[in-house]
């Protein structure tokens, strides 16, 4: 009954905002040649265009009439429409983050009114962020929810290139790179379970409107963006089926009405080489444009192999296309074409207990000895294409349509030891399939309710192969070495030392050499039905309402065998006889069906262009996810839920400073957590534990004087997990933390420049990050942790107008701090974790 009357409830708001009267006799430009058409016309609307003094158009401005419940925000193209106006005389304010407020009185007349603002900056402005969180234009002071925003100005100015930067600057995010094509996103503490096949993210990640679920088909390089959104907090309603604990959404340069382009090559330590170009080309003025734009980064790794080679280097190679046809003014199309191929040594998981090959041990001694040298790889190559229509009725009521089409092949090998013994490697080969359309209408009633509905469809056909090499009396030797830990509660023995005072297996026979492999082959069918409203009750009020509906149909088939070699020993522990890690079975098949709802609910009071307060509430969702047990038994881990609330401000004060604060509080049931213990009836992933975790930021933007801005954040954070689970029994997690959540961060600096001729300037951009301690693993093992750490980066050099040339350089973590990147891994399974050292 509550999903028949939750439908019910979508299609009626849906079909109310559809149903509005199209009207007749609209202006026919791109905002030129204005043709008015006032007669028999009894409503009296107002359209304009916003854009500044360069005439460029400005997306995202709020446009309000003083004393009325209206206000809209000007679209993509800059165009606004107001309608079912009183005739007479009217007080119009137009305002955007970095501008100066315009405010005007008109005398509108019954018919069409139209007008053009053009916005001035002020003498110390702020920098404009402007975001499509709510499937719209806004300025981030009117979106009323925790986000973020970076965009291409701010990110060169500190020197930020990739997103393994951008993380260490935003407070409560976290991304973990381990090679080419395996990458995980951490938003507050959430599990993003990278690093292992086949597990449902919990943040989603978004390419230009386009999801991106698999690792491998996620570039970590940030070339030719305009901006990237952070958004915190269950965001299943409008960031799908993956968006449990927030979003990630990369949004590219498009092409523009103008000639341009540029170079950018460079060079560093680690004979690190790089150039990035682009161009914009109008094909047709005001019909047609195409741009082009690509990357080359080539650095050897930071860590010397004893055996030959440098581990956790870059190599990559992409490029993107993109042309917009605009075959009318409300018709606009874009297609996009991207390619990447990275190809990169090999990872450096390090046992940070075993001496390398020059009797040296520890994680930072910038060398280590795993067998294979060279033959240590990762690699992963990716292209998609995208075709966006969008179909405008007016300026705020259109039809959009995302198709998308994407693919990408991963490989790795790896040593999964960490030693120069050949303990246990690892190889994998992965490739997936990616089809997504969306259909999307955006709607506006009266100038005083708006918001989209739409729907969904996303497929994708995945294949992973994955080989195991190993021997138990090397594994012995490595788990005797002095010093080193266990996993308590979280490895295949049968005992809970810490450290490890003797020889783990001197009770049971070993083996030698041991081979498997098994093979896993996912399909996923998702269809999506959502609806986002806001409804501006009074002036300064305003109410958002959101909900989803998601029918999953997800399959895998599974299937391990014994390769070669010997029977592993340590089958015994976990079933899997003769082998490792997966008992061998028959190709098998798993599937499961499923529908879910998640909603949101908010509350937003604006006083005015400067300040809006807001509070949310929400339910998130991460689906369920599809696994066999170590002893070959289909598993299924249930659906992750998320209870959010949340609350807080965005002030802007005096047009030079722009503060907001953030605070939440969630429960968390079913949380999906790694669980290696490998008894017989467990796999990797369980869902049985309960969660709570609250927490708040702040973020701090101040133009000081004409070229000085300083900036901060914080960000604060307390989680843990219950003393029972779900199912009502003891939670072996009890009070643990959750996995890479530090209780304090914070990121602060400021951006200098000053003129030292009359077209030359000279800039510097330093900033520092800083973390306190956090567990890599739910676990919260000790000697799996991260002690506090900072860092400190800096962007200095030369800018000239006439040639237009910018010298610079740049540098990240110049106080040498040494830190953890990652922890644990597959070798934990095993007692005997490894650890990717950070970058120097």
């Amino acid at each position: 009954m509550k999903r028949t009357l939750i439908f019910a409830l979508l299609f009626t708001m849906a079909l109310t905002a559809v149903s509005q009267s199209k009207k007749r006799g609209r202006v026919k430009r791109k905002y030129r040649n204005v043709e008015q058409v006032s007669q028999n016309l009894p409503q009296v609307i107002m359209r304009g265009l916003v854009r500044d003094v360069s005439r460029v158009p400005i997306a995202g401005a709020s446009i309000e009439i003083e004393g009325l419940t209206k206000l809209v925000h000007s679209n993509e193209f800059g165009q606004f429409m107001l309608s079912d106006l009183p005739k007479g005389r009217l007080r119009i304010r137009v305002s955007c983050l970095g501008y100066q407020t315009r405010i005007i009185d008109y005398m509108v007349q019954p018919g069409f009114n139209d007008h053009y603002f053009t916005l001035e900056r002020g003498p110390i402005p702020l920098e404009t962020e402007i975001a499509t969180t709510q499937n719209r234009e806004q300025q981030i002071s009117d979106i009323p929810a925790a986000v973020s925003i970076v965009n291409k100005s701010f990110a060169e100015s500190l020197g930020i290139s990739d997103m393994e930067e951008l993380a260490v600057l935003e407070p409560g995010l976290s991304f973990e790179k381990l090679g080419a094509g395996n990458t995980g996103f951490f938003i507050q503490g959430a599990n993003g379970s990278s690093g292992f096949p086949g597990l449902s993210p919990s943040v989603a990640v978004f390419y230009d409107q386009v999801p991106v679920s698999q690792p491998g088909g996620f570039s970590s390089e940030l070339f030719d963006m305009e901006w990237v959104e952070i958004l915190k907090g269950p965001q299943n309603v409008l960031f799908g089926r993956n968006a449990l604990n927030g979003a990630v959404h990369f949004v590219s340069k498009k092409p523009e009405d103008e000639f341009g382009g540029y170079v950018t090559a460079g060079g560093g330590n680690y004979w690190n080489k790089e150039v990035q170009a682009a161009v914009n080309l109008p094909v047709v003025e005001d019909f047609l444009f195409v741009r082009a734009a690509g990357i080359f980064r080539d650095r050897n790794g930071y860590v010397e192999n004893t055996a030959s080679g440098t581990l956790n280097g870059k190599n990559i190679l992409g490029g993107r296309f993109s042309v917009r046809f605009l075959p009318a003014w409300n018709h606009k199309i874009d297609l996009q074409l991207n390619y990447q191929k990275s190809n990169e040594p090999g990872t450096a998981f390090i046992n940070r207990w075993v001496p390398n090959d020059e009797g040296e041990t520890g994680l930072f001694k910038s060398n280590a000895s795993l067998n294979r040298g060279e033959d240590l790889r990762s690699e992963a190559e990716w292209m998609d294409a995208s075709l966006t229509y969008r179909f405008l009725r007016d300026e705020h009521n259109y039809w959009t349509s995302v198709t998308s089409f994407r693919k990408n092949n991963t490989a790795a090998s790896w040593d999964a030891d960490g030693t120069s013994l050949p303990a246990l490697e690892m190889e994998n080969e992965s490739n997936a399939e990616n089809f997504y359309q969306e259909i999307r209408y955006n709607f506006m009633r009266g100038s005083y309710t708006n918001g989209s509905f739409g729907l969904n469809y996303f497929q994708e056909n995945g294949n992973l192969s994955q080989s195991i090499f190993s021997n138990d009396e090397l594994i012995s030797r490595i788990l005797s070495s002095p010093g080193s830990i266990v996993m308590s509660g979280q490895n295949r023995f049968p005992m809970q030392m810490e450290p490890l005072i003797s020889n783990p297996m001197t009770e049971f026979p070993v083996t030698g050499n041991h081979s498997e492999a098994f093979f896993n082959q996912r399909k996923t069918r998702s269809v999506q039905a959502f609806l986002h409203y806001t409804y501006q009750w009074r002036r300064r009020l305003f109410f958002t309402l959101g909900a989803s509906a998601i029918y999953d149909r997800l399959r895998l088939n599974h299937e391990s065998e014994f390769t070669g070699g010997e029977a592993s020993a340590l089958r015994q522990f976990s079933g899997s006889e003769p082998n490792l890690i997966y008992r061998p079975a028959l190709p098998h098949e798993l599937s499961k069906n499923s529908l879910s709802f998640t909603g949101q609910a908010g509350l937003s009071y604006r006083w005015n262009e400067n300040f809006n307060f807001y509070m949310n509430t929400s339910r998130g969702r991460r689906p369920q996810v599809l696994q066999f047990t170590w002893d070959g038994k289909p598993l299924i881990a249930g659906a992750e839920t998320v209870y959010s609330g949340e609350g807080g401000w965005k002030t802007i004060i005096k047009k030079r400073i722009f503060w907001d604060v953030n605070g939440f509080y969630r429960r968390h049931f079913n949380v999906q957590t790694l669980q290696w213990h490998g008894e017989p009836g467990t796999a990797l992933l369980a869902a049985n534990g309960k969660a709570t975790s609250y927490g708040a930021e702040t973020g701090l933007k101040v133009a000081v004087i004409p070229g000085l801005d300083v900036f901060g954040n914080y960000a604060w954070m307390q989680s843990a997990f219950d003393s029972t689970g779900v199912d009502g029994k003891d939670f072996i997690y009890a009070a643990n933390s959750f996995a890479r959540a530090p209780e304090h961060s914070f990121s602060a600096g400021f951006s200098a420049k000053g003129r030292i001729a009359q077209k030359m300037w000279i800039f510097a951009t330093p900033w520092y990050a800083w973390q306190s301690h956090f567990w890599f693993t739910e676990a919260n093992t000790l000697g799996l942790d991260q002690p506090a750490f900072g860092f400190l980066n800096i962007n200095l050099g030369l800018e000239m107008a006439d040639p237009d040339l910018v010298l610079s350089i740049y540098g990240t973590n110049l106080l040498e701090e040494e830190y953890i990147a990652s922890a644990g891994h597959w070798s934990g399974q095993f007692g005997m974790p490894t650890f990717v050292p950070g970058p120097p």
